[in-house]
């Protein structure tokens, strides 16, 4: 990857590291359905005036939208809402990394590098001490399957993504997101109803209005943009290993914003987790060199 690459995937893993805070502040004032509404109505709206659709056919469209946004989110949202514990949540999701690179090699015969797989390896278990830290003996079981099926979903998204190729990312985002608007919409209305949504809307409060607009254009223009074209150029196996520092950041943002405690635990793992990127990054060169 060139230094643009690099500036790119910096930028998505920091603004994905704080998208955590914004989803639980906007799960808040929502329920997990008409805050998945809102966001994707906001995503495309007036957006999808200004930009043609990408020439991509429509089942990989609507798929995207269904897995990588509907699948996705509307999991996380709901384990978020019962209460599961935000920065476990962050670390279960990144299970996506190792499903990506699995369906890779598979689906798209994409070769995994030694060194790519030490270091997801180590960095893995990173995220382990990580999540020692972050138990608190206190969460339901029953509350982690959402979020496997969230990272289950979004590791099918991404491999939606390397099939349709090099196309506008942002077009991408707007275009292949009018599904999943589809399906929260329709899943809100059909269990709220149109008073019941537009109660939730107004009693929204300031702090809720600037967590959907960080979603919305944060997290979703800037953070899938860059992803969708970073996903198209680069190995999964050389990209996902990145979004591993994003529980990491979620972590400092928690200590600085929340005045979460950090302990042993946590600061083991941070130093795994970029110790095993470094290898991910560093290791290929000491281990060709070596053969």
């Amino acid at each position: 990857m060139n230094l643009k690459d690099y500036l790119i995937l910096s930028s998505v893993v920091l603004i994905w590291g704080v998208n955590f805070l914004a989803m639980k502040i906007g799960l808040n004032d929502l329920s997990p359905l008409v805050l998945g509404m809102v966001r994707f109505l906001l995503i495309l709206f007036p957006a999808i005036f200004f930009f043609k659709k990408p020439h991509v056919a429509w089942q990989y469209l609507i798929l995207y939208g269904l897995t990588i946004s509907f699948g996705q989110f509307s999991l996380m949202f709901l384990a978020l809402s019962w209460q599961f514990p935000t920065g476990l949540s962050a670390l279960i999701l990144q299970a996506q990394i190792f499903l990506t690179v699995l369906f890779a090699h598979l689906f798209l015969k994409e070769a995994v590098k030694p060194n790519h797989l030490i270091g997801m390896v180590c960095a893995g278990m990173g995220l382990v001490l990580i999540g020692v830290g972050q138990y608190q003996g206190s969460f339901s079981l029953v509350g982690m399957l959402p979020v496997l099926g969230a990272s289950l979903s979004w590791a099918l998204g991404n491999i939606i993504v390397k099939k349709i190729g090099q196309v506008n990312p942002l077009s991408l985002v707007i275009w292949g997101n009018i599904s999943s608007l589809l399906a929260f919409g329709l899943f809100s209305l059909g269990i709220y109803g149109i008073g019941g949504v537009l109660t939730q809307l107004h009693n929204m409060s300031l702090h809720g209005v600037l967590a959907v607009l960080f979603l919305a254009y944060c997290a979703s223009y800037i953070g899938y943009t860059g992803w969708g074209y970073l996903l198209t150029r680069h190995l999964a196996s050389k990209v996902t290993p990145f979004i591993m520092l994003v529980p990491v950041i979620a972590l400092v943002v928690g200590f600085l914003a929340l005045k979460e405690r950090l302990i042993i635990w946590h600061y083991m793992g941070i130093i795994m987790v970029l110790l095993g990127l470094g290898i991910h990054l560093m290791g290929g060169q000491l281990f060709y060199k070596r053969r």
